[in-house]
């Protein structure tokens, strides 16, 4: 281990509690991951994991709303696997709309979210 550099013992506290935690989850996922024949490296682990995206998309309709849609790309067969080998759902989320307002008088933006099914 190096050293670590912080002010207050409660911010190195903080430091290694979070690089443990970190530690904990890495080794733990591995492992579930190695259960089911999958023995890749952290690094190989996080970049097939990286391919799969959030799109956001914003634009402005007829009323003067400020819309936004975010939709999760498909996983990649790769990913598909190791969210299987987790027992994850293979999309975080399938479609999020965003619609908001300003009101001109208060400068004040109501925003509604809505989680469409489709």
């Amino acid at each position: 281990m190096r050293p670590i550099f912080h002010r207050t013992d409660d911010r190195s506290d903080a430091h290694l509690f979070f690089g443990l935690l970190a530690y904990r989850i890495v080794n733990t996922i591995r492992h579930q991951l190695k259960q089911s024949g999958i023995n890749h490296y952290w690094t190989e682990i996080v970049r097939i994991m990286s391919t799969q995206k959030i799109v956001t998309t914003e634009a402005v309709n007829a009323l003067g709303e400020n819309v936004q849609t975010r939709i999760c790309s498909e996983p990649t067969r790769n990913a598909a696997s190791i969210y299987e080998a987790l027992r994850y759902g293979d999309r975080p989320f399938r479609r999020i709309k965003i619609c908001s307002t300003q009101c001109e008088s208060q400068k004040n933006e109501n925003t509604v979210l809505q989680r469409d099914t489709t």
